[in-house]
């Protein structure tokens, strides 16, 4: 009984600890900026490269209509919502601290 008591204690310890190392903001966050924008379809295709201070995005539809996207940056704000029609292409650069979260659709 007394081991089973203090394995539960180190597993508590290591809940309480993960969860201030990834803050209860974070959580919410995430949560909440998932529901509000769906991820871009497949066919809203991507290349980055983010060696160095300045990354670079390049950005292609290989969709059959119209995509409607935003770039989701980290640190930084989003950049805006753009629309690409089928076969075109978009090039986007930013500097650190910002860094890419992905493509979703608005």
């Amino acid at each position: 009984m007394r081991l089973r008591t203090s394995v539960a204690a180190v597993a508590l310890a290591g809940a309480v600890t993960a969860g201030f190392a990834a803050g209860p903001a974070s959580a919410t966050t995430t949560a909440t900026s998932t529901a509000r924008a769906a991820a871009a379809p497949w066919c809203l295709g991507h290349r980055l490269n983010d060696k160095g201070s300045v990354d670079k995005l390049w950005v292609w539809n290989s969709c059959k209509s119209n995509q409607s996207y935003k770039v989701r940056l980290a640190n930084v704000p989003d950049l805006a919502c753009r629309q690409l029609k089928p076969g075109g292409a978009d090039y986007f650069t930013w500097g650190w601290p910002g860094r890419f979260d992905g493509l979703v659709t608005c």
